[in-house]
């Protein structure tokens, strides 16, 4: 298999300047930097430079994949717009980490798995489906946070690279309301659906601030601070919006902490392996139920389905053979739940003799164990 890497860089809050675009295009011959983006591939030799760097000096959100197993997730954040305390509770050794560069802060979210990615793989396109996630966080959902803290201990299974006794960050609530960014997170990343299930059933609603809550706290606000933000606001301030809303929750009560037990690391890996069985318990006792409704709507036909194989190993042909074969494996498994194999092995005896000079239909039978009891 031929290497591939992917990286790509998107600015958010702001455009890159000509001189920033020009210090960009050195990076790589082939990169084509836009005023908010740029990307890198490679199918040999690495990335000239330090991905963080870059990140932190031009963009606020990259995504890296590398087809021998590797996913990474970077965000850049003003350091003054994050709660750097609530979001350390998430952090975990070897995959999620925070760290501070100057005036902002940089979250990295780095997962791989030994035996690589089993499917060809593509990075173009895929960040543009997680990028709402850093605006999530700006805003204090910490929902995407927690899943990437689940894809960590999903990995961290079979390994001892993670205390199993350490507990659980923080729930927050909506885990059944994903946004569009979280399930993309949850599918590109490939989150075992079993580990977010159990998260799940623990986590409340997500509570949405109404309108005349979001009037009431700006009417807190003095005369002053208004006009202020209006007149930062025509000035085109970076991420006004934010800062805004954080200002604004500060007049907002909060709902009292929930008091669910917080479970340590082998409680949810533990929880998760007995919803996988229960999962498979269910498939196989569905697969069961719809194997005996067609038994017994084959039942209705058994006479009709005889014929129908008579006429096609008439026909001679190695299709009609296929599909004769197929209708007698049928014909097999009906008499198996009938209780009906001897009679079933008597007509399937008088095929073989009638038909004993057909040596392509002879041995597709054999092939499935359709054998002649003489």
């Amino acid at each position: 298999m031929s290497e591939y890497q992917y990286y790509e860089f998107q600015a958010i809050d702001r455009h890159l300047t000509q001189e920033e675009r020009a210090a960009i295009g050195e990076l790589s011959s082939r990169v084509k930097p836009t005023a908010t983006s740029a990307s890198f591939t490679y199918s040999y030799g690495n990335f000239r430079g330090d991905p963080k760097q870059v990140l932190a000096r031009y963009f606020d959100i990259m995504y890296y994949i590398a087809n021998w197993g590797t996913q990474q997730l970077m965000f850049r954040f003003p350091t003054s717009l994050i709660n750097r305390e609530a979001i350390e509770l998430y952090c975990i050794d070897n995959y999620i980490s925070l760290s501070f560069a100057g005036d902002w802060a940089i979250l990295d979210w780095e997962f791989s798995q030994e035996e690589g990615f089993n499917d060809w793989i593509e990075g173009e396109g895929i960040l543009s489906e997680l990028i709402g996630l850093r605006q999530e966080i700006l805003q204090q959902d910490y929902r995407g946070l927690y899943l990437a803290w689940l894809k960590a201990i999903d990995l961290s299974e079979g390994y001892i690279d993670i205390d199993k006794t350490q507990l659980e960050p923080p729930l927050p609530p909506g885990l059944n309301q994903l946004s569009a960014s979280q399930k993309a997170f949850t599918e590109i990343f490939e989150l075992d659906e079993h580990l977010l299930n159990v998260a799940c059933a623990s986590s409340g609603k997500l509570t949405t601030i109404s309108k005349q809550t979001w009037q009431q706290a700006i009417s807190q606000l003095s005369a002053s601070e208004r006009q202020d933000f209006l007149l930062r606001l025509a000035k085109g301030e970076h991420n006004l919006s934010a800062k805004f809303k954080q200002k604004l929750s500060q007049l907002i009560p909060t709902s009292p902490p929930s008091n669910q037990a917080r479970r340590t690391v082998q409680e949810l890996l533990e929880a998760a392996s007995e919803e996988e069985k229960k999962a498979e318990k269910r498939r196989q006792q569905e697969a069961e139920a719809k194997r005996i409704e067609e038994l017994q709507t084959l039942a209705k036909r058994e006479a009709q389905v005889w014929q129908q194989v008579e006429s096609l190993i008439q026909k001679a042909q190695s299709k009609s053979y296929y599909e004769a074969v197929k209708l007698l494996v049928k014909l097999r498994d009906l008499a198996e739940y009938q209780n009906g194999l001897p009679v079933f092995q008597e007509c399937l005896n008088q095929i073989y003799e009638q038909y004993s000079n057909r040596s392509g239909l002879k041995r597709r039978l054999q092939e499935i164990g359709l054998t002649d009891s003489k």
